[in-house]
C-alpha cells in the first residue's frame, strides 16, 4: 500500500485514531530512536503506519509479511523487538500529552463518563504507564509530571 491508500483507510476512523495520530507517533519515534543504532527501519515504518490499522491488516493478512503482522499485533501490549518498543513508547508519549487528555475526554464522553470520571481514569492509567526505551523513560517521567499538573 502506498501512503495515500493508508491515509484513505485512516480517514474512515474516528478523530481520536486518525492519520494525525500517526504523524505525532512518527515525530515521537524520531526522538526516541536517536541513540539506538541497530534498527530495522522497514519494520519501524510499518509499525508506525499500520499502528491503528490492526483490524485491517488482520483481514488482509495475505498482503503483508507474517513477521510484520506478528510484530504489529503485539507491539501495543507486549513489545519484544526494539522497533516495537520504540513505537510503544511513542504511542504512550502521545497518550500522555494534552492531545491524549482531549482524546480521553472524547472517548469518555462517548462511553458515558463525565469529566471528573475521565480525569480519575487518566490518573489511574498514569500510574500504570510503562516505557521500554531509555529516552522513552526519561520523556515519560516529564510527560507524567506535566499531565498531573494539567489534571489538577
Amino acid at each position: 500500500m502506498n501512503i495515500n491508500e493508508i491515509k484513505k483507510v485512516y480517514s474512515k476512523k474516528d478523530n481520536e485514531h486518525n492519520f494525525t495520530h500517526i504523524l505525532r507517533l512518527k515525530k515521537n519515534v524520531r526522538i526516541l530512536k536517536k541513540n539506538i543504532w541497530k534498527i530495522n527501519e522497514d519494520l519501524l515504518e510499518f509499525l508506525i503506519l499500520y499502528h491503528g490499522l490492526k483490524d485491517y491488516v488482520t483481514k488482509n493478512k495475505k498482503d503483508f509479511d507474517d513477521q510484520k503482522v506478528i510484530s504489529l499485533l503485539r507491539h501495543n501490549d507486549n513489545p519484544k523487538t526494539i522497533e516495537e518498543k520504540i513505537v510503544f513508547d511513542a504511542n504512550m508519549l502521545d497518550n500522555l500529552d494534552r492531545q491524549g487528555i482531549r482524546k480521553s475526554l472524547c472517548i469518555g464522553k462517548k462511553i458515558g463518563r463525565n469529566k471528573e470520571e475521565t480525569f480519575n481514569y487518566l490518573k489511574r492509567e498514569m500510574k500504570k504507564a510503562k516505557f521500554y526505551t531509555k529516552e522513552g523513560k526519561r520523556l515519560g517521567r516529564e510527560q507524567i509530571r506535566r499531565m498531573r499538573r494539567d489534571l489538577r
